[in-house]
Parts: C-alpha cells; structure tokens; sequence
C-alpha cells in the first residue's frame, strides 16, 4: 500500500501552505527553504495529478481539488489524534454513572470535586438518566456500573447502598403561596393546582397528613421532577418535592414550604452483583456512601447530614 500513498513530508508541507496561503511562512514553520516546499507541493502535484494551489497576484488559493484532498488529509489527522489521546488514557480508570438529572445537578455535582481529588486515576461518566427501568437496563446492557435511584429497585441481581435519606412536602412560590386561603391546610390543597410527576404521587403525602384521599388526577403532569420545580418556581401551582433537590431554591427563597408534614425518601447507588469487584467501582460506592464525602462542601450542612 506504502508506494500509493504520497509521501508524508509532502502532506505537511500541504497542510503547511494551506493553512498559510504562503510558500514562505510554511517554509518557516517546517524550518525548510521556500524552494524545498515548492518541490514537495510539485512531487504532490504530481502524485495526484492535479493542481492543488494557484498563485495569483502574489498570493496563495488552494484548488477546488485542493479542498478536497485537504479534507481528507485533516480527517486523516483527527483520527490519529483520537487513537493518540486513546493511547494516553488507556491506562485510566472509568466509572459510568446512571443518574437521573435533578439528583446530579442539585446534589451530586457539587460533591464531585472531593472525589476527584481522592481519586485523579479515576474519571467518572454521567448519563442522566429520568426513568428508573432505563437505569435498570443501563446496568443490566453494561452501559452503567452505576445507578443513582431513589428508592430499593425491585430487580434481583442487584446489590446497593444507601446514599442519603431526604424529606418530601410540598412547596410552592412566593407569590403562589399569598394567594392559597389556607396555605398550612393540607386538606386544602387538595383544591391548589397540584403539580405532579410520575415517581412521586400525592396520596402518601396527605394519608401522613390524616387526609383520605384517591390519588389526584387533575392538574400539570411532568415526566421529570426538574420540570416539576421549574413550573412551581414559576407560581404554576404545589410541587411535592424532595428536600434535596430544591433546597437551593428554598435557600434563595424562590420556593416556600407548606405545611409541616413530610414523608421519607432515600437515594440509592446499584449496582450488578460482584461489579464492586472492579477497584474503580468499589472506591465509588465506598465514597458516595460515606457521610465524609460532605465534609468539603461550603455553607450549612445537608439536611440529611443535619437531621
């Protein structure tokens, strides 16, 4: 194949003028005479027999068909860039994580930087995940070594840790809140715009608050809790939401807390049976499970730390 291919110190002394559109500053950048780059384009000329450059008026334009093999050769380069970089990472370490959006922007980023530095050997992939049988199947395909889930996944097979408990209430604006009759009530709410996602159903939040009640079918359902919250950081009605998830927002005061009732909820890491046997996946899980992960973090402490 060797005697088809052009030869390469004439590709760069191409490459050179190209990116130049000057004999002489490619001449100065491969530390060769203008004279010996004009014979490398010549030999390429003549290798693919056609013109690669013009020379108008004093200055450089690459061809048509110099476009064209130019292409293939920066194509070419980025490929073994790539096999290059492949090369200098072939020996690290990689975690991929299944997680749903909310749970890595509101909690788990902003603890990253901890893990980092306890583990720079190893690099961490986030997929953000929503529906739990996808992060189930993440696992179970080898997508994933990892998955964030808020509460025991019914699948066997699988083995997990506790990552932290939180609260759930409802919340709402501000200016939402003025204008409920009874903001406290619970069994008043039951007549607010009740904002609601899949995962998470009103009716175990108002039976711990001694309402009896069918599950709520009317008002804005959302597929994802990030949605959730942004419609009730927008005054669009009560989200029932989940401390860790929305306690920048309540910090900030662009949510509020109804009521005092709360149930529990807590977020797990599974994982494959045995997949903590990899070193990389076992320092991961030991570090999201340990309560020192927080120890970094600035300002007060997470809820489920503080309770």
């Amino acid at each position: 194949m060797s005697h088809r291919l052009p030869p390469l110190h004439a590709l760069a002394a191409f490459v050179a003028v190209a990116r130049h559109r000057s004999f002489l500053h490619a001449a100065h950048e491969l530390c060769v005479t203008p004279s010996a780059i004009s014979h490398r384009i010549k030999a390429l000329e003549r290798h693919f027999e056609t013109t690669l450059f013009s020379r108008q008026h004093g200055t450089v334009q690459i061809t048509p068909q110099g476009e064209l093999i130019l292409e293939a050769v920066m194509s070419a380069l980025a490929t073994l860039e790539s096999a290059h970089q492949k090369l200098k990472h072939a020996d690290r370490k990689v975690v991929r994580v299944s997680v749903g959006q909310g749970f890595a922007r509101n909690w788990l980023i902003e603890r990253l930087g901890t893990f980092y530095r306890l583990h720079r050997e190893i690099d961490l992939e986030l997929n953000g995940a929503r529906a739990a049988r996808a992060k189930m199947d993440s696992l179970r395909s080898g997508e994933a070594d990892i998955a964030i889930h808020d509460g025991e996944p019914e699948s066997k097979g699988l083995d997990r840790v506790p990552i932290v408990k939180c609260q759930v209430f409802p919340v709402c604006s501000p200016a939402y809140r003025a204008r409920l009759p009874e903001p406290d009530n619970a069994r008043a709410l039951l007549n607010a715009d009740l904002l609601r996602v899949y995962r998470q159903p009103w009716r175990p939040w108002f039976k711990a608050a001694g309402v009896v009640c069918q599950e709520p079918d009317h008002g804005p359902l959302f597929s994802d809790s990030g949605l959730m919250v942004d419609a009730a950081v927008r005054g669009q009605g009560v989200a029932l939401a989940r401390d860790v998830l929305i306690q920048h927002d309540l910090d900030m005061g662009r949510l509020v807390r109804l009521c005092n009732v709360s149930i529990n909820c807590t977020y797990f890491a599974v994982y494959l049976a045995k997949a903590d046997s990899r070193p990389e996946v076992a320092a991961f899980i030991d570090w999201i499970s340990n309560p020192s992960r927080d120890e970094e973090l600035s300002g007060p402490a997470p809820l489920a730390a503080a309770r």
